[in-house]
């Protein structure tokens, strides 16, 4: 793949987004629908894969102190602007939220979970006094697929010849080796990867502003609490659970800043950025060193996902994110091909299950564990302590270890996602 692809995907990939991106995801389809038709509204119908009605049940909507998929509709008929993208609540003030409220308490939305549509899949109907409308998203947050108006196409996308509307470059890119990946962000022109630096200060200013008041779970402020005390170490392996935590606890709470996210979520963001992040700083390793580190932590997080779905039943910021981190640092700190590899099956091996159970306070916990563990799985592959091929689904080179743990998500764990959702419901 040309180094000019491989950039373009990292633009794609990578943006600034407010808040949880599976409720943003559910307001883009709803304002886009909702911009189609005039009228009053009679009832909004959402209905929803469910790994994203799971990821949105308990989560805080940025900008206020509401969570949940609910408000977060009810909060984009009212402001939404679906041109914003995953920004689409950068500009919510006190009358939006008002005005939000009032709308949930006319009880015209319906939310349904869609098991038999595509694996991430949002499809938001709205109807008024002078007609209906619709938008559907799959595969990835933002790419809208249809826009319809009274039954009349106004936009399709139609899916490539994978069944898949998303990118056929992001495709492509599984194709390569992690080793490819390492060499293109070494021959990348410097000026190509600048723009990921924003990505760095971005979190890691959430991640100040989450240690600044505590948000949230407030894990971030109490790690930093028992260093300064003593009882953990001032290490760079804790000062990277302490930012990273941080960073989750503010925007898990709705904090209304933005985070750098990486393939399509804030939180894959925050782990893939903060600890190579860490670690430059630490090194005294400069701007040009943290630009192609972030470059090949992105990669690679972009790279599992294509095996493991863009939400999947194992948490994808330790077993995609937290990878992406781990060779990133790997690389930083001088590991070779053989040593990186052996990154991602300490990782693997490590990390493989944790599960999922939707977007809320309590993901800084697992952040941190795996902003940590992305860490130590480098140092110790530099020391060449590698777990081996033979241990569960590590396998004997790092691509055959990744598509291992994509089977585990796509073919061994179905159903879980419902599972979790019935347990949730009923607490």
């Amino acid at each position: 793949m040309e180094n000019e692809r491989i950039v373009q995907i990292l633009k794609e990939q990578v943006k600034p987004a407010f808040g949880c991106t599976e409720p943003v995801a559910v307001a883009i389809a709803v304002s886009k629908a909702a911009e189609q038709i005039n009228g009053n509204i009679e009832n909004v119908s959402v209905k929803l894969s469910p790994n994203i009605y799971k990821n949105g049940m308990r989560v805080g909507i940025p900008g206020t102190s509401e969570k949940g998929i609910p408000f977060a509709i009810a909060l984009s008929i009212i402001c939404g602007n679906s041109d914003l993208g995953l920004e689409i609540f950068k500009n919510v003030n006190e009358k939006d939220i008002n005005q939000a409220k009032e709308f949930l308490k006319l009880n015209i939305i319906d939310i349904q979970v869609e098991n038999k549509k595509a694996a991430f899949y949002i499809e938001a109907n709205i109807k008024t006094n002078e007609g209906t409308s619709k938008c559907v998203i799959e595969d990835s947050h933002t790419n809208i697929v249809l826009v319809e108006a009274n039954g009349n196409v106004i936009y399709e996308k139609k899916p490539d010849k994978r069944g898949d509307s998303s990118s056929n470059d992001v495709h492509e890119l599984g194709n390569l080796t992690i080793k490819e990946l390492r060499e293109a962000i070494e021959q990348i022109p410097f000026k190509d990867l600048e723009f990921l630096l924003e990505g760095a200060k971005m979190n890691m200013d959430m991640a100040i502003e989450g240690l600044s008041h505590g948000s949230g779970l407030g894990l971030g402020a109490g790690i930093d609490k028992l260093m300064k005390g003593g009882m953990l170490g001032k290490d760079i392996v804790n000062q990277a659970r302490v930012y990273t935590a941080a960073a989750a606890d503010a925007r898990m709470s709705g904090v209304n800043m933005p985070v750098m996210s990486s393939a399509g979520s804030g939180n894959h963001g925050i782990t893939a950025i903060i600890p190579p992040t860490v670690v430059c700083k630490q090194l005294n390793l400069g701007d040009e060193k943290l630009a192609r580190a972030l470059a090949f932590s992105h990669l690679v997080t972009i790279y599992i996902k294509e095996y493991t779905g863009k939400l999947s039943p194992i948490c994808g910021c330790s077993i995609a994110a937290g990878i992406g981190a781990s060779v990133s640092v790997a690389w930083l700190i001088g590991c070779n091909d053989y040593q990186i590899a052996g990154t991602i099956k300490n990782m693997v091996g490590n990390l493989a299950g944790m599960l999922c159970d939707g977007a809320k306070g309590g993901c800084a916990l697992k952040l941190s564990t795996a902003s940590s563990e992305a860490i130590l799985s480098a140092e110790l592959a530099k020391n060449n302590i590698i777990i081996s091929n033979f241990d569960g689904i590590v396998g004997e080179e790092a691509e055959t270890t990744i598509k291992n743990l994509g089977k585990l998500c796509v073919e061994g764990m179905k159903g879980i996602d419902n599972k979790i959702i019935e347990i949730m419901c009923n607490k």
